[in-house]
C-alpha cells in the first residue's frame, strides 16, 4: 500500500509567526516567507498542516511534489513519476505527436501500458531542490559611482559566476533570480528531468470545452487536465529518453481527493507564476495601457487571423499551428481583459492615490525624502524616453518571432557572424551553435507551412509599415517605401514572394546543406540578407533597451527600498517564475450589480452549453453517462451531479496553469487553469472581492479517467482519499 506524503513528513518547530501586512488571501509568497503568514487564521479556516510540512529545506515536504513543466506547473500524483497538469500546458506535447492520421488533439490519448507512453523531447520537468539568499554576494562592494549600465553588468557577471560555481559543486541546474526589483537575490537549484512522456489527454471536446469563447470567463465547464510521466536512468539520475529508463521516484506526491469541498473550505496553491507588476508606478502603467498592450494585441490578432484562415479548410495546417494559435489567443484575450480591467477598476487612479500617500510618508521622513523623494519622477522621465523606441521594439519582436522562416534566417545570420579561424586557419562556427541549430531544424520544420509562413511575414511587415515613421524598422521602410494602401501591400507581398523563391532556407534539406557552408555562402542567401538587415535594427534596439533596462532597474530597486521602508519588510515580491505559495478559500462572488456567481459548476452545465458545433460539442459517451446518471463515487452530495470546476480567492497568474489546488490536509482537490474576466487586471492590481482562480475539480478528473475513458491502469496508480 502506498504511503501518504504527510505520514512521512516531520514538522519543524519554532517558526516565528507574524501577521501578513497584505489583504487576506492576497500574495504569491516565497516559501521562506511562510512563517510570516497568519497561520492561526489559516488553521481556523481548515489548514491542518504546519509550515514545515509545506516547505522544509532540510527534509521532505509538500514542496517536493511540485514540478515546473513547460510554460506551466504540474504535480506528482503517484510514486511512479506520474504528473498532473492542464490540457493546455500539455497542448504543445499533444500537438507535436498529432497528425490527420493520429489526431490526438481531437480524439485524446491514453497509454494503457508504460511502453505505449509517448516521448515528448521538447518538455522538461524541473524540481526545486533548494533556494538560498545571495543578496550580499551580489550587491556588496559594487562601486557607488558606477553608471547604471556598469552596475547592471557587474550584477549579471556576479550572478553568472554564482550559478556556474554552484552548478559545478552540486550538478544541479542553478538559476539566480532578483526579487523586489533587485533589492534581494536568491539562487535556486533545480533537478532537471529530460525524459517526459505523455500518458493521457482527454479529447479536445473535454480538455478545451468552450475554447476561446469561454476563456477567462466564469462559469467554466472545461476538463482542462492531462497526465504525463517523468522517467530517469535505472540509477535514478536524470537522463535523456532511452528505452531502459524507469519511472522517476519522487520524494513526495499528492493524494487525490474524491471528497470535494464546501464553500469557504480552505485551499492553497504552490506553483510557478510568471510575471506580475503589482509594484509598477502610474507612469509605467500608463504606457502599458496606452501603447504596449494594445499594440501587442494588434500584432497577435493579425497572426491569429492568418492562421485561422489557413486552417479553416485544412486540418493538417490547423494541427500544425494549433499550439501557436492557442498561445496567441490566450495572451490576446488576457491583454483585452487587462485593458478593460484597468478602465473598470480605474487602476491609474488607485495607483496615483497610493503614490500620493507614499510621497506624504517620504515627506515626513527627511532622511528618506532626500534619498528617494525623486524616484517617481525619475521613473516617469525614463518612460518618456522609452516611448522613443517602444513601438519599434514591439514591431521587431513580433516580426522576428511571428514568422518561423524569419526566425530561422536570424539564426543563420547569427551563425555566419560567429565564424572564427581555428589553429589551422580554417574559418568555422562554434560547434555547439552549429549542433544546436541542426538539432532544432527537424523539429522546427515539422510545424511550418510555407504558404502560411509567407502570409505571416507579409502581414507582419505590413503591420510594421503602419507604425509612425520614427518607429519603423529600416528594412520595412526599404520594402514599403512611401507607398500606401494597395501599392504598399503589393510591394510587400512581391518582396516576400521573391525572398522565399530565392532562398535555400525554405526546406529542411536546404537549411541543413547551407549550415555546412562557409560564412560567405550563408550570407549570400536572400533570406539571410533580409535577416542581416533586420539585425541592424535589432542591434540599435538592443543597445537602447540595455541602457533603459539598466536605468529603470536601478530606479525600481530604489522605489522598492523606499516602499518597504513605508509598508514594512514583509511584502510578497512580484511573481518571477519561481516557486510560490498562495492561500485562500473556495468562494463565490458578485461580479456586478444584482449578479451572483456560485462557487462550482457541474456536468449539467456542460450539457446546457452544448450547441453541436466546436467548441461546444459534447462527446456521445459523456452525454450517455450523464443521462444515465452513471457517476460512480464522484457525484457531489450538494448537487447530486458531477462537479466540473470551482473558484477560490487564490492569487495566481500565468505560469500557475496546472498548479495543484490543495486542501488543508494536503490532498489535491483541483488543478488551477484560469482566472476570471473581472480580475484579469490582477497582474497589476489585486481586488479582494473579485479575484478568483478557476480550477478543474479533482472529481471530474477521476470521473473522466474512470467512467469516460476506463483508464484503469492510471486509476490503480493513484492514492485516492
Amino acid at each position: 500500500m502506498k504511503k501518504n506524503l504527510l505520514a512521512i513528513v516531520s514538522a519543524l518547530a519554532g517558526l516565528l509567526l507574524f501577521a501578513a501586512w497584505s489583504s487576506p488571501d492576497e500574495g504569491m509568497w516565497m516559501l521562506n516567507q511562510l512563517g510570516k503568514l497568519p497561520w492561526s487564521e489559516m488553521q481556523k479556516n481548515g489548514l491542518e498542516l504546519t509550515p514545515a510540512q509545506i516547505y522544509n529545506p532540510e527534509a521532505t515536504s509538500l514542496k517536493d511534489a511540485i514540478v515546473l513543466l513547460g510554460g506551466g506547473t504540474s504535480s506528482f500524483i503517484s510514486a511512479e513519476g506520474l504528473i498532473l497538469t492542464n490540457h493546455h500546458v500539455a497542448f504543445g506535447a499533444i500537438q507535436s505527436i498529432s497528425s490527420t492520421q493520429e489526431d490526438y488533439l481531437k480524439n485524446g490519448f491514453y497509454a494503457k501500458t508504460r511502453d505505449q507512453e509517448l516521448s515528448i523531447p521538447t518538455y522538461q520537468a524541473q524540481i526545486v531542490m533548494s533556494q538560498e539568499e545571495i543578496t550580499t554576494q551580489v550587491l556588496d562592494g559594487l562601486r557607488a559611482e558606477a553608471s547604471p549600465a556598469e552596475r547592471a553588468d557587474s550584477i549579471r557577471l556576479r550572478l553568472r559566476r554564482i550559478e556556474q560555481s554552484t552548478q559545478k559543486k552540486t550538478g544541479y541546474d542553478c538559476r539566480a533570480s532578483e526579487f523586489y526589483n533587485g533589492v534581494k537575490y536568491y539562487l535556486f537549484e533545480y533537478q532537471v528531468l529530460r525524459d517526459v512522456r505523455l500518458v493521457y489527454a482527454p479529447p479536445t471536446a473535454i480538455g478545451n470545452y468552450g475554447g476561446e469563447i469561454d476563456n477567462w470567463y466564469w462559469p467554466r465547464h472545461t476538463g482542462d487536465f492531462s497526465l504525463m510521466r517523468v522517467y530517469a536512468a535505472p540509477d535514478g539520475k536524470p537522463a535523456k529518453f532511452a528505452k531502459e529508463n524507469v519511472p522517476f521516484k519522487p520524494k513526495a506526491f499528492l493524494p487525490v481527493s474524491a471528497k470535494g469541498y464546501e464553500e469557504n473550505s480552505f485551499a492553497m496553491i504552490m506553483g510557478f507564476p510568471g510575471r506580475t507588476f503589482r509594484y509598477r508606478t502610474s507612469a509605467e502603467i500608463q504606457l502599458a495601457k496606452d501603447e504596449t498592450l494594445p499594440l501587442t494585441r494588434g500584432f497577435f490578432r493579425k497572426r491569429m487571423e492568418i492562421i485561422e484562415t489557413a486552417g479553416k479548410n485544412d486540418r493538417a495546417v490547423e494541427i500544425q499551428y494549433a499550439s501557436k494559435w492557442r498561445g496567441l489567443a490566450n495572451t490576446y484575450k488576457n491583454y483585452e481583459g487587462t485593458l478593460e480591467g484597468m478602465r473598470r477598476a480605474d487602476v491609474m487612479k488607485v495607483r496615483q492615490e497610493e503614490e500620493r500617500k507614499f510621497l506624504e510618508f517620504l515627506h515626513s521622513k527627511p532622511e528618506l525624502e532626500g534619498k528617494y523623494g525623486g524616484v517617481l519622477s525619475e521613473i516617469a522621465k525614463a518612460y518618456e524616453d522609452l516611448k522613443q523606441f517602444n513601438q519599434k521594439q514591439i514591431g521587431y519582436t513580433n516580426l522576428a518571432s511571428g514568422s518561423d522562416i524569419a526566425a530561422i534566417s536570424l539564426r543563420f545570420n547569427n551563425l555566419a557572424n560567429h565564424f572564427t579561424k581555428d589553429s589551422a586557419g580554417t574559418s568555422k562556427p562554434p560547434e555547439s551553435e552549429l549542433q544546436s541549430l541542426k538539432e532544432f531544424l527537424p523539429r522546427g520544420f515539422r510545424d511550418i507551412n510555407l504558404n502560411v509562413d509567407k502570409e505571416l511575414l507579409a502581414g507582419l511587415l505590413l503591420m510594421n509599415a503602419g507604425l509612425p515613421p520614427d518607429q519603423r524598422l529600416k528594412i520595412v521602410d526599404h520594402v514599403a517605401g512611401s507607398r500606401t494602401g494597395e501599392q504598399r501591400e503589393k510591394a510587400v507581398r512581391e518582396y516576400v514572394k521573391d525572398l522565399y523563391e530565392h532562398s535555400k532556407l525554405t526546406t529542411l534539406e536546404g537549411c541543413l546543406k547551407l549550415a555546412d557552408k562557409s560564412a560567405d555562402d550563408i550570407r549570400d542567401d536572400d533570406l539571410v540578407k533580409f535577416a542581416a538587415e533586420l539585425d541592424k535594427d535589432n542591434t540599435q534596439l538592443q543597445a537602447q533597451s540595455t541602457s533603459f533596462n539598466a536605468r529603470i532597474g536601478l530606479l525600481r530597486s530604489k522605489l522598492l527600498e523606499a516602499w518597504m521602508a513605508w509598508k514594512g519588510p514583509d511584502l510578497y515580491p512580484d511573481a518571477n517564475r519561481t516557486l510560490r505559495f498562495t492561500y485562500g478559500k473556495v468562494k463565490s462572488y458578485n461580479p456586478r450589480d444584482a449578479v451572483h456567481y456560485d462557487f462550482a459548476t457541474t456536468l449539467r452545465g456542460v450539457m446546457e452549453k452544448e450547441t453541436g458545433e466546436d467548441p461546444f460539442i459534447v462527446p456521445a459517451r459523456l452525454r450517455e453517462l450523464w443521462e444515465k446518471k452513471d457517476f460512480g463515487p464522484y457525484a457531489d452530495t450538494r448537487t447530486h451531479d458531477i462537479p466540473v470546476a470551482f473558484i477560490a480567492d487564490l492569487d495566481i497568474t500565468g505560469g500557475n496553469s496546472g498548479s495543484p489546488v490543495i486542501n488543508g490536509k494536503g490532498d489535491l482537490i483541483g488543478i488551477a487553469f484560469d482566472g476570471n474576466w473581472e480580475a484579469v487586471v490582477g497582474d497589476y492590481l489585486f481586488q479582494e472581492e473579485l479575484n478568483r482562480t478557476i480550477s478543474v475539480d479533482a472529481r471530474y478528473v477521476l470521473f473522466v479517467l474512470d467512467k469516460y475513458s476506463d483508464a484503469q491502469s492510471i486509476m490503480k496508480e493513484l492514492v485516492i482519499h
